[in-house]
């Protein structure tokens, strides 16, 4: 994209979004206040600091979880519906210095699951036809359960409470954090004793997709049952290892000078890739 390179920074934000139908539609009528648009560069891949003294960070600009089955929409939309609700308050006059520390919690707590459900060790074991197929099915059952049917049954509000943010979301993950750690060290066994992707010839998987009725809890069921089939037969022989540690991108945490804020990330971008390649 190219940004546009005259006027203010609210006019040339202004610009860069009427750029899209869409946007144009919405903002038809919007004006910013000047003085009060900022822009920053060299943005880190997650912060502690979401909301502060006037300002709250959504979608990627409040961290940026890997790519691989896309959750950035999901995470924009808890992220801006929850940042709207916040600036709206504020704007109202009301205190919101509470809910300020209420949501970096609840969305730095949500990000720290999320990846550690879903993501940490995953391209262990991405290249093992039978593992990754078992994975899918759980992955995607359980975010079809646990998150896409929570506004048809809810509502918008659903979207003011993040991923593994509630206390019944709580077990999920522990579940899902449980068998994706597993799976990789399964994977690391195999590549060890040369057995790593050993049914990947001609193997292909046919989903016919989850949905939000009842019976969608069939697969999830059948794959949990191959899980523990799996630890038996095999995975018995990685159960007094160690699991290896992949850690989450490093956060950017507020300075003390200046706590509503967070300041630059303390690495390059070429270095915060290649940490987050290792953490992969």
């Amino acid at each position: 994209v190219a940004w546009p390179t005259e006027g203010s920074v609210g006019a040339r934000l202004k610009t860069f979004l009427d750029r899209h139908p869409a946007a144009r539609e919405i903002l038809a009528g919007a004006r910013c206040k000047e003085g009060d648009v900022h822009w920053r560069k060299h943005l880190a891949y997650r912060s502690r600091v979401i909301a502060g003294n006037g300002f709250v960070l959504v979608g990627d600009a409040a961290g940026f979880l890997d790519p691989f089955y896309s959750p950035g929409m999901d995470w924009l939309s808890f992220t801006t519906f929850s940042g709207v609700e916040l600036a709206l308050a504020g704007l109202k006059g009301e205190d919101v210095s509470e809910r300020v520390i209420r949501h970096n919690a609840t969305f730095a707590r949500s990000y720290d699951r999320w990846f550690e459900a879903v993501y940490e060790g995953k391209y262990a074991y991405l290249g093992d036809f039978e593992l990754m197929r078992m994975a899918f099915v759980l992955d995607l059952g359980l975010y079809y359960l646990g998150v896409v049917s929570q506004p048809f049954k809810f509502g918008p509000k659903a979207f003011l409470q993040p991923v593994f943010s509630t206390p019944p979301s709580v077990p999920v993950f522990h579940l899902m954090r449980a068998y994706n750690r597993r799976l990789a060290a399964i994977a690391d066994s195999r590549r060890a004793r040369g057995t790593f992707g050993r049914r990947n010839d001609q193997s292909r998987f046919l989903f016919g997709g989850f949905s939000l009725d009842p019976g969608s809890a069939r697969p999830i069921v059948t794959a949990l049952s191959r899980w523990i089939r799996l630890e038996l037969t095999e995975g018995w022989r990685t159960w007094l290892r160690r699991p290896p540690i992949h850690a989450a991108p490093a956060a950017v945490t507020a300075s003390p000078q200046s706590p509503s804020m967070p300041p630059p990330p303390t690495t390059s971008p070429g270095a915060e890739a290649k940490a987050r390649g290792a953490a992969a």
